[in-house]
């Protein structure tokens, strides 16, 4: 697996992302607690398949600095930035996760420069009432709304994610799949190298912006328009990203592609389905660019 992490120079300031492959560029947003780079290895099969992966590490992630970009469409202005200094007018964007809050935001904000939007176990409503958020964590939303509560917050998960086995940390990713992964080589290692990514990725100033902007910003405004193709690629038992999203979000966008799937729960990166997974968004990804391309 080759690929390079390098820092570029833009109008925005200094971006740090991950590169790999030759062909039509997908521009990925990471998770919450994740970076580019460490996102690379889970993601390289859309390199095997022909693309080109860039993964910036968001503002306030790895050494891409949070400054003052704090909202979601700042920091779709930082990439868009980004995008211009690599000489890329437009890209597949891609999102999972926490990323799929800024992929939607950068679809909604840079529709020209977004070839379609595909969005795995995403993070998409703000978190104005339980039913919206990771089942784990119903009970934190009221802390997550002050700030000094907030901090106290991050510095329980840090120590939380320091100790957490990768058993531990699989059972609570994959919720009631549990059982059919616990035992499964592939899930295991995608759970140790996506607890590795998380216990770096807690330290980071994005981390806690992240969840400010769960509670506080309505990425998708109800006058917004989403343009893109777009196709929305879930399990409905995920406990992180809750099903009450995903049905949301395709009554707003009623022309979007939903694929359910059995996956790990939230690691779409294993479980039954997750090599169709793959096969599936790539099909979506070929689709929009002979589409585009005939327009």
């Amino acid at each position: 697996m080759k690929h390079r992490t390098q820092m570029a120079e833009t109008d925005r300031g200094p971006v740090e992302y991950s590169d790999a492959g030759d062909g039509e560029p997908i521009l990925y947003f990471h998770g919450t607690g994740g970076t580019g780079n460490g996102m690379m290895p889970f993601e390289y099969p859309l390199v095997n398949d022909g693309f080109r992966l860039i993964m910036p590490n968001r503002p306030g992630y790895g050494k891409t600095p949070l400054a003052q970009n704090r909202g979601t469409r700042d920091c779709a202005t930082v990439v868009a930035a980004l995008l211009d200094t690599l000489g890329i007018e437009r890209a597949a964007v891609m999102g999972s996760s926490g990323g799929g809050t800024f992929a939607l935001s950068f679809a909604l904000t840079h529709p020209a420069r977004c070839r379609s939007l595909t969005l795995l176990c995403p993070q998409l409503h703000r978190w104005t009432a339980g039913k919206w958020m990771p089942h784990s964590g119903r009970w934190l939303r009221p802390f997550l709304n002050v700030s000094v509560l907030r901090k106290l917050l991050m510095a329980g998960y840090r120590a939380q994610f320091s100790k957490l086995t990768t058993a531990q940390f699989l059972e609570m990713e994959a919720g009631t799949r549990y059982a059919s992964v616990k035992d499964d080589r592939h899930a295991l290692e995608v759970a140790e190298a996506s607890l590795d990514m998380m216990k770096k990725g807690v330290k980071f100033p994005g981390f806690e912006n992240d969840m400010r902007i769960f509670v506080r910003e309505d990425v998708f405004a109800e006058w917004d328009i989403l343009r893109p193709p777009t196709m929305v690629i879930h399990d409905p038992v995920d406990p992180m990203a809750p099903v009450s999203q995903i049905d949301w979000f395709c009554s707003r966008v009623p022309s979007c592609r939903r694929f359910n799937v059995e996956t790990a729960g939230h690691l779409v990166w294993a479980g039954r389905d997750f090599e169709l997974v793959h096969e599936t968004r790539v099909q979506f990804l070929r689709e929009s660019l002979e589409a585009a391309d005939s327009n």
